[in-house]
């Protein structure tokens, strides 16, 4: 591993960037892929079973590995600009962030499969 400041952005946005890219994928429903896991097929894009093929109606879609690659992608992305901006303009970013949008995010994951957990 290097220690160089700029894999040190990289990393440090990155992992932020992934918390919350991963909970904008959860509320906007921007899965990069769809699993069908029974069928063993996988398609790109958010698709539900009713909207790729109407006869596969009972079949269930899983989206989770759609959302999380659309939260790698993004945070690769931001982490690219991050690692690839000059230090003089991310000295100004609060460090605080590492820690607050991962924790709210997480808050936010938990608040929003409420509805999953039928208690």
């Amino acid at each position: 591993m290097t220690s160089s400041n700029s894999f040190r952005r990289f990393a440090f946005a990155f992992g932020t960037a992934f918390a919350v890219v991963y909970v904008l994928a959860l509320v906007q429903n921007l899965a990069l892929i769809t699993v069908y896991p029974t069928l063993g097929i996988v398609v790109l894009g958010m698709q539900h079973a009713q909207d790729a093929a109407p006869s596969m109606g009972g079949v269930p879609a899983m989206h989770w590995y759609g959302w999380t690659a659309t939260a790698a992608l993004g945070a690769f992305m931001l982490g690219l600009i991050a690692a690839f901006s000059p230090e003089r303009l991310t000295r100004w970013i609060w460090m605080g962030w590492v820690w607050v949008a991962p924790v709210s995010a997480m808050i936010a994951c938990v608040c929003l499969t409420m509805p999953w957990l039928h208690l």
